[in-house]
């Protein structure tokens, strides 16, 4: 998407609104019709079923059951609509379309319309397998239909012999068995996300693989728009390379917030249909403790994604507040370039830790392709972990513990944070530190490549220091009394640069952050 800046990729609307749908079932066979990849043309032993659904407005989603018999080896799906309008489109299986359902198969946005499954393939970004007999559906999400628009869904089953099952391919084990410092990039979108596909330039996990070689990260978190099927395959993908694939998804709440999730095995699916606790609930949604439910049965981080950039925002925080079990494993404090919104990402991310929530922050491209770099970048920003070993359960446990900063690229700046305190302590990024109120902690940041920017010692949100950073290595040192306890963070920046004609595209003039280390009265 050459020319858009990252915010503008995104392809949701926020405000929601009724809309109303009107089903007319079977109808005559007809051919269908959409986006590739394009379903077979019916043969004369199809069975082609049709709906006609009737959508206006915004935030809803429309369920279309219908009966697939015995002998089916192949379901088509395709939409046309009757005026431009933004809608996605969706299939669950015979388990049903209930929230969360095995069943899913896999879902669309706006820039496709027409896929197909079968037990030995499918469409990209939907998931093959055994068609079986029983009642299956079609989700439509509208996203936005400005006036009445008149779709039409056409289901073609196709009947023969199945073949068998595609299996899950093997993800990679431990890439690399020894402790350190490891740069990855924790947003990333492959062809298996429509928005990025109808980019022309996005990345097969394989292409990810050798673009990582290139760049000097060790790993990337696969976190595609509601769909997993970039994960099936990791150590297929990743080769002799001598980095890391992990498996995740973009849960995309479309009207309600987004959240990455690093570190799902292979077939794993996390839903999207939660609705806040203010907004009435439809068919199949929950609120947004079934997602929580979900994610932290499994050996995963997540971490809402942009959450304050406008429509796009999280809009779960006011209910993590209030429960913090609600509350995500970190905040996404810096998506691409970085700019206003992220600035306000921080500003809400001091406010959780001063009220004593360990909310760790995170970063990522939200790359969606590669056509346009100053838009979105690979491993800008990169977060750069210090874990136990390269491999999807050492990354996860590091960015878990708060081990971790972030920069600006894969060769950007570098801060390494760490707190000494009484009877010799020793903490890292992300640790503590224990003591008498009256007891003194010594905060050390070693910065490399920082030359030229002012590194911010932060207590509480609140600048302790300011230091000019002048040479290519240099090592800062504050004093603070444990006192009432708290957190310490530090940040590098350098001067602002404004874009006049769009204000909100400005970078901010972040080089790098740390998470916290945090002070602890006894």
């Amino acid at each position: 998407m050459s020319g858009l800046t990252r915010r503008a990729m995104l392809w949701c609307g926020a405000l929601l609104a009724s809309s109303a749908a009107m089903v007319t079932g079977r109808a005559a066979s007809a051919e269908p019709a959409g986006t590739a990849p394009a379903p077979a043309s019916a043969s004369a032993s199809d069975e082609t079923i049709t709906f006609t659904l009737t959508v206006a407005g915004l935030g809803d989603y429309h369920y279309l059951p219908f009966q697939v018999p015995e002998g089916v080896n192949r379901v088509a799906v395709s939409m046309t609509k009757s005026r431009d309008a933004s809608i996605g489109i969706g299939l669950f299986d015979q388990r049903g379309a209930d929230y969360g359902s095995p069943g899913f198969r896999g879902v669309y946005g706006a820039e496709a319309s027409s896929f197909f499954v079968a037990a030995h393939e499918a469409s990209w970004a939907f998931r093959a397998g055994r068609i079986e007999p029983g009642t299956w559906t079609v989700v439509v999400p509208v996203f936005q239909a400005p006036a009445p628009t008149t779709l039409t869904i056409t289901v073609t089953l196709s009947f023969g012999r199945q073949r068998p099952e595609a299996e899950l391919g093997p993800e990679q084990s431990v890439v690399r068995d020894q402790p350190g410092w490891y740069r990855g990039d924790l947003h990333n979108h492959t062809v298996e996300s429509s928005d990025a596909r109808a980019s022309g330039s996005a990345m097969t996990p394989a292409e990810y693989a050798a673009a990582m070689t290139r760049a000097g990260l060790d790993f990337v978190s696969l976190t595609d728009h509601n769909v997993t099927t970039a994960n099936d395959a990791l150590a297929r993908a990743a080769g002799d390379a001598d980095v890391l694939l992990i498996g995740g998804e973009e849960m995309t709440n479309w009207f309600h917030g987004h959240a990455t999730v690093t570190g799902l095995a292979p077939g794993e699916w996390i839903d999207w249909r939660q609705r806040p606790a203010a907004v009435p609930l439809r068919q199949h949604e929950r609120r947004i403790d079934a997602f929580f439910a979900d994610v932290r049965r499994r050996d995963v981080y997540v971490s809402a994604a942009h959450p304050m950039a406008g429509h796009l925002s999280w809009q779960f925080l006011a209910e993590g507040v209030a429960d913090p079990s609600l509350l995500p494993d970190g905040l996404e404090v810096w998506n691409g370039p970085y700019q206003p919104d992220d600035e306000a990402t921080l500003a809400a991310w001091d406010k959780l830790l001063r009220a004593g929530h360990r909310v760790f922050g995170n970063g990522g491209s939200d790359l969606h392709g590669v056509a346009n770099p100053a838009a979105s970048a690979l491993g800008a920003p990169t977060t750069v972990v210090y874990a136990d070993t390269l491999s999807r359960r050492g990354v996860v446990a590091a960015l878990r513990a708060g081990r971790s900063f972030i920069t600006s690229a894969p060769d950007g700046p570098e801060l390494y944070l760490s707190a000494s305190g009484p009877d010799g302590q020793e903490a890292m990024v992300g640790g503590e530190v224990r003591g008498a109120a009256s007891d003194s902690v010594v905060v050390s940041v070693l910065v490399r490549r920082g030359a030229g920017r002012t590194l911010l010692v932060r207590r509480d949100g609140a600048i302790v220091s300011a230091a000019p950073i002048t040479s290519d290595e240099q090592t800062v040192r504050t004093s603070q009394p444990i006192g009432a306890g708290g957190y310490m963070r530090v940040e590098l920046r350098e001067a602002p640069s404004i874009d006049p004609g769009d204000p909100t595209a400005g970078k901010a003039g972040m080089a790098a952050l740390t998470n916290p280390v945090f002070l602890i009265r006894h």
